[in-house]
């Protein structure tokens, strides 16, 4: 038995040896012709150089990409270091108002005098950067973003259908640049076969299947989530993660190309066949057995990663990806069999995917001995909040930067379900947690759709507010890497939730421009939410912001966009028309806003303008008597949010002028009387019975044509109070061109629309027209501006597409320098 054993050995290993020499046959001058083509026109050990195309293709990308970001890193930090120095020059030169300005006595006798008589004068300090105002670079990357900032449009196949959603531009050229470098690598050289297999195998394959294996470790390197690609270009893995899927399709196309010649060729002809017969003889042995047990693998993984799959069952997908992978990368060590330079590129994907793997045990907050989460994570509080919103509040001595993400696992709720969500909160010393020394608190704030969230929100129901968690946080991850604080001019632009991506900016950016850290002149924030309660959620953050940030340097601007009138008067959701809204809509309508207008009658805004709680502190000059008399005067008059006052609208009032002419004249009379007698005793509060009856909003644009509302024609309206008693002066602050939002609003002639304060907070019904109000803003940017937006798909393109406009001033204009977008992901 062993002698028939060993003799057995023997003729499979001639037989191995008889098909590794195919691979490359020697030859000479007697060899038939096709076997020295093979051996010289496209020799199969020359193959591996084609798997350098995907490195020289990649590696130029990676390059630029990196040297891009640090170019905007570098300038941003010049920027904002020159506007320190200017702030600490002129702290130490500035000099009080012109009341105590003396003459020169002592200062003209000095050899060196303040303001010479003969030469120029000072020069103004610089405030910018002479490296980030190179004219051609700058126009360079604003003609790129021209271009690539413009998304596609999606496509809607059928209504209820998830609609078929393209990556942006810039992904789709890099994609496609991608695919014809592998297709026509792959083709255009010639031959595509030989004559006979018997003399090796076919070239079609061999170059496509060295492409396959070369994308490898690009594939990997783009879908871990602390990778070197992220660290070089500073873009997060959930941006690389649309290249990691296409990668992978990409490897699968060429795999395939790869698989399809040897099954064509004709194996049996020109003595081929008999190198295979003795395998075919051996039961249960398929000459390409390798080669199909990884294709299978990765067939699946790019199946299954597919959209419609991915999102119906996705912690299915989560759980089976990455043990797939790794069977699909043994596979492929088996499969190659260090053939050319095939395993130079599996070894450099195991290294790359091992390397990711231990520098993510530093981002993970369970892992560090030195913490107090040390293998038991940190706690954490979950609260309910309105609109059944949900609050997750972490102490935790992780650092994160504004904007980040992190993923949270609570094992309590359940064990293996591992999801990412936005930091609301900002990691600072202005913020120390009550937990202890060294921690922060780091807030989660989300709505509980399916799945994860709607655990967590069972969970918090049924155990309160007082239970604790345990929670393994993995990140921080993603962010803005540019830095906010060196733009003159930053639009923040929020729908829904998306607003926890913008607190956190916008909290650092208002410390860091008192601290005089920060460039920054102006802020805009558009927040477009469904209903007023959803204010509630970042109360406090919106207090810090209206009080602490520097005088007219914010402008808050809130949108309601589920409000919808009937024509029987009640105001009722826009999705759910057949369910009125609760009262809690209007008493937090009257409660959550101050912008609203008071005196819509006269078109003239009463209210002062807010004392800014610094301002008291310096007129009180540290008497704090003086100053809790202050603060007292202004309590009734200033809130920590903007308010809206809603008139009731009687039926005698809404009527046209002609049919109750004197009845409307009385009460627009006692109406102007009572605004002008602000201590006059309000009435008594009513029921919602009695409210919603006297609240009879059922008007058509007749009819406010008829009362000369203005709505119709914003131009012609008529702020004199003394024009008439006629009902005049409704301003809704509309574009002189009237836009679909003007439009869809025009219904809402007597409904108290949006009043712009002297803070420049304001609330309005309907959804904000954001290419209108951009393009309004962009008039008054200066060098350098960032645009910043998180929100619903439709927004994210509404904006891009106008920014991506907006380079038109920067190619036109020299004083401006650069208009920035960063977009982020809804509900992250």
């Amino acid at each position: 038995m062993e002698a028939t054993t060993s003799l057995a050995d023997q003729g499979i290993g001639h037989i191995v040896s008889s098909l590794l020499r195919r691979i490359n046959i020697p030859f000479n001058s007697s060899s038939p012709a096709g076997l020295i083509e093979a051996n010289t026109r496209d020799p199969w050990n020359e193959s591996g150089k084609y798997a350098l195309a995907y490195v020289y293709f990649c590696i130029p990308l990676l390059v630029i990409t990196g040297l891009l970001r640090y170019y905007h890193l570098f300038t941003d930090k010049i920027r904002t270091a020159l506007h320190q120095e200017e702030v600490l020059q002129s702290a130490t030169t500035w000099s009080p108002g012109t009341d105590y300005e003396m003459s020169v006595i002592y200062t003209d006798k000095s050899t060196n005098k303040f303001f010479p008589r003969d030469g120029p004068l000072p020069s103004a300090p610089q405030t910018q950067s002479s490296v980030s105002s190179v004219g051609p670079i700058n126009n360079c990357i604003a003609l790129f973003r021209f271009f690539f900032y413009r998304p596609i449009r999606h496509i809607q196949i059928r209504k209820g259908w998830r609609p078929i959603v393209f990556p942006s531009l810039a992904v789709c050229i890099i994609v496609a640049l991608a695919f014809v470098l592998g297709i026509l690598y792959s083709t255009l050289p010639q031959p595509l076969f030989w004559d006979s297999i018997a003399y090796g195998s076919p070239p079609l394959a061999i170059r496509s299947g060295m492409l396959a294996v070369a994308l490898l470790p690009w594939i990997v390197g783009l879908s871990m989530k602390a990778n070197f690609i992220t660290m070089i270009t500073g873009i997060g893995h959930e941006r690389l993660n649309v290249l990691h899927r296409w990668a992978a399709y990409l490897c699968l196309a060429l795999s395939i190309i790869h698989t399809v010649p040897f099954y064509i060729t004709p194996v049996w002809e020109k003595g081929a066949r008999h190198v295979f017969e003795a395998f075919f003889s051996q039961e249960g042995f398929y000459a390409y057995g390798t080669g199909i047990a990884a294709l299978v693998p990765l067939g699946f993984l790019c199946v299954h990663s597919l959209a419609p799959l991915r999102h119906r069952m996705y912690e299915l997908f989560v759980s089976l990806h990455v043990p797939v992978a790794i069977v699909f990368l043994g596979m492929m060590f088996w499969h190659c069999h260090n053939y050319l330079t095939s395993w130079h590129y599996l070894f450099a994907t195991a290294a790359i995917w091992l390397s990711s793997y231990i520098l993510r045990l530093f981002y993970l907050n369970w892992t560090n001995p030195f913490r107090m989460s040390w293998l038991i994570g940190d706690e954490a509080a979950v609260t309910i909040m309105p609109e059944n919103a949900i609050k997750v509040t972490i102490p935790t001595q992780v650092k994160w930067r504004p904007g980040q993400y992190v993923y949270l696992r609570m094992p309590g709720i359940s064990v293996f379900e591992n999801h990412p969500f936005t930091i609301a909160s900002l990691c600072s010393d202005d913020f120390p947690s009550a937990y202890g020394e060294g921690y922060r608190d780091m807030v989660l704030v989300f709505r509980p759709f399916g799945g994860f969230t709607n655990k967590v929100y069972r969970s918090a129901m049924e155990h309160g507010p007082w239970h604790t968690y345990r929670a393994f946080i993995d990140g921080p991850y993603g962010g803005m890497q540019r830095r906010i604080e060196a733009f003159d001019d930053v639009v923040l632009i929020a729908g829904g939730s998306g607003i926890t991506a913008i607190v956190s900016q916008l909290l650092s950016l208002i410390k860091n421009m008192r601290d005089g850290k920060a460039v920054t002149r102006n802020v805009h924030v558009i927040w477009a939410l469904k209903r007023p309660e959803t204010m509630e959620w970042f109360k406090e953050e919106l207090r810090i912001c209206r009080e602490y940030a520097p005088p007219d340097s914010v402008t808050c601007q809130f949108y309601i966009t589920t409000a919808k009138r009937m024509a029987t008067g009640q105001i009722v959701s826009a999705k759910t028309p057949t369910r009125p809204v609760s009262l809690f809509f209007h008493d937090k309508v009257n409660d959550a806003f101050q912008s609203i207008a008071e005196h819509r009658l006269s078109g003239i805004s009463a209210l002062g303008s807010k004392r800014h709680s610094a301002l008291i502190r310096d007129e009180a000059k540290g008497d704090p008597e003086r100053e809790k008399e202050l603060r007292r005067e202004n309590e009734d008059h200033v809130t920590a949010l903007p308010q809206a006052h809603l008139r009731s609208m009687t039926r005698n009032q809404l009527a046209p002028p002609s049919l109750h002419s004197n009845h409307s004249n009385s009460s627009l009379h006692s109406l102007q009387s009572h605004h002008s007698h602000p201590d006059a005793i309000a009435p008594a509060p009513k029921s919602l019975a009695s409210r919603r009856t006297e609240r009879n909003l059922s008007i058509d644009i007749a009819q406010a044509i008829d009362a000369g509302s203005g709505a119709i024609n914003p131009d012609i309206i008529q702020t004199d109070p003394t024009a008439g008693n006629n009902i005049q002066g409704f301003d809704f602050g509309f574009p002189s061109t009237p836009t679909e939002f003007q439009k869809n609003l025009m219904r809402f002639a007597f409904l108290p629309a949006a009043s712009k304060k002297k803070d420049g907070w304001t609330t309005e019904y309907g959804r904000p027209d954001l290419p209108y109000t951009l393009r309004q803003l962009s008039k008054g940017f200066g060098r350098r501006t960032c645009v910043f937006v998180c929100g619903p798909p439709g927004m994210r393109v509404a904006v891009s597409e106008t920014v991506a406009e907006l380079q038109k001033d920067v190619l036109g204009d020299s004083r401006k320098d650069e208009i920035f977008l960063h977009t982020e992901n809804y509900a992250l």
